[in-house]
């Protein structure tokens, strides 16, 4: 999943993923339920998945990473390319982009400033459009409320910082031309956390990628929930 997020945020593909597949989730190290020291680049992290899938005696997977969990299937791809039989990269990204490390900066600062709760406030206001907010003022308020519950709290500072230092660090456009799995890209022509742009990098770099472009923002999972759980299901049936 992307960053601070845990495994609870894929519930909304559950039901396109599992019309043909298994759906395996997890969380990152210091996220969620995930314990122990706390990576800070996406080859230990691309590690762990690794590790999960020889735990499970799983011998190859379909990996599927948004935000920055997209960064990290991109570096499972490239570093364990065994293991992968096709990729799903949703709202992701490949390359250091001067908008996303203004941006993390912006996120540190205030991190330390203000803690990691005012950070998913305000992650919140640009993570949909601004239509989306009056149709579904309920359903953003319900999600804040689960993601900073009592029982599962928002990531701590430490996993934060170690998470921004990750997306900071990762640059492999120009090794995306050996990826030869079936490969599905998908982005937000009006995202303001990774810019639309950088999907289509993606889909231009790996060979006979596919890539589908909504008319929204980040929370394009949720805010155009069956466009992009078709675009999803189809890709899979087609494997």
């Amino acid at each position: 999943m992307g960053f601070a997020l845990d495994e609870r945020f894929w519930a909304s593909a559950i039901p396109a993923v599992t019309a043909s597949h298994e759906f395996l989730t997890f969380d990152n190290r210091g996220v969620g339920k995930s314990t122990g020291a706390i990576p800070s680049t996406f080859d230990e992290m691309a590690n762990d998945a690794v590790r999960l899938l020889d735990h499970l005696e799983i011998d190859k997977a379909v990996v599927f990473g948004v935000s920055m969990g997209g960064a990290v299937a991109q570096r499972i791809a490239l570093d364990h390319p065994d293991r992968v039989s096709a990729l799903i990269l949703g709202i992701t990204f490949a390359r250091p982009i001067e908008f996303m490390r203004r941006q993390h900066e912006a996120a540190r600062a205030m991190i330390r400033a203000l803690g990691p709760e005012m950070l998913t406030q305000a992650s919140m206001l640009r993570m949909f459009t601004p239509e989306f907010f009056e149709m579904g003022r309920e359903m953003v308020d319900q999600m804040v409320a689960v993601f900073m519950g009592d029982d599962d709290p928002v990531a701590g500072e430490d996993a934060l910082l170690a998470q921004l230092d990750a997306l900071d660090k990762h640059d492999v456009l120009d090794e995306l031309k050996t990826v030869s799995v079936p490969t599905l890209v998908y982005g937000a022509k009006m995202d303001q956390m990774v810019p639309g742009f950088a999907s289509v990098e993606i889909a231009q770099a790996i060979p006979g990628a596919r890539l589908e472009m909504f008319d929204c923002g980040h929370g394009v999972m949720i805010e155009k929930l069956d466009a992009v759980n078709g675009v999803i299901a189809d890709f899979l049936a087609s494997l």
